[in-house]
């Protein structure tokens, strides 16, 4: 008599769920950075997009930036700018998020980077530790980090700067109004 085995049936695994954004702490303000950098055209440009807890946003801005070195070096200086703008908006607590694992990774190394970063990463560190404010750096995902990459991309494609503050132009209302649904 040949005993045949009963399998169960294979479990199907949910599909792979990217986070997205997810809204500031209470109390505080959540800055995603991103950098997009055109290599055959020598471009770089950063977009900082600033919110608050509830998702709505506070302000940021999208700009040119001169390029000094690979795409990494624009990533840290969009860091840098994110950092300066939560400083100048005068935030007790805000959590600066870029999509750069590998700079978030070295900047939260407790020995000084020695490689092209290293510089920009200095600025930063001393900006977070010289800040009377809270300031933290993380981590998100490309998909979280979806507006602030949309902004620098198309910052890249125009030649223009664009600051704003909880009036936001059509253009950026579009790109949040987006990045929330997806969100909630």
């Amino acid at each position: 008599m040949i005993t045949r085995l009963r399998l169960p049936p294979p479990r199907l695994l949910p599909p792979l769920l990217l986070p997205l954004m997810v809204p500031a702490p209470t109390g505080s303000i959540k800055i995603n950075i991103d950098g997009e950098f055109l290599p055959t055209a020598c471009l770089g440009a950063i977009g900082v997009l600033a919110r608050d807890s509830s998702g709505a946003v506070l302000g940021g801005f999208v700009r040119h930036i001169p390029v000094i070195g690979p795409a990494s070096a624009v990533e840290a200086s969009a860091l840098f700018a994110g950092l300066e703008f939560a400083i100048a908006n005068g935030r007790a607590s805000a959590l600066i998020e870029s999509d750069a694992a590998v700079l978030v990774k070295k900047l939260h190394r407790p020995t000084p980077d020695l490689s092209l970063l290293g510089d920009l990463l200095a600025l930063s560190c001393h900006l977070i530790a010289a800040s009377c404010s809270l300031l933290r750096v993380g981590f998100a995902s490309q998909p979280a980090n979806s507006a602030a990459h949309t902004l620098a991309s198309w910052a890249c494609q125009h030649n223009d700067v664009i600051s704003f503050t909880s009036v936001c132009p059509a253009l950026i209302s579009r790109i949040v109004i987006d990045d929330l649904s997806s969100s909630f």
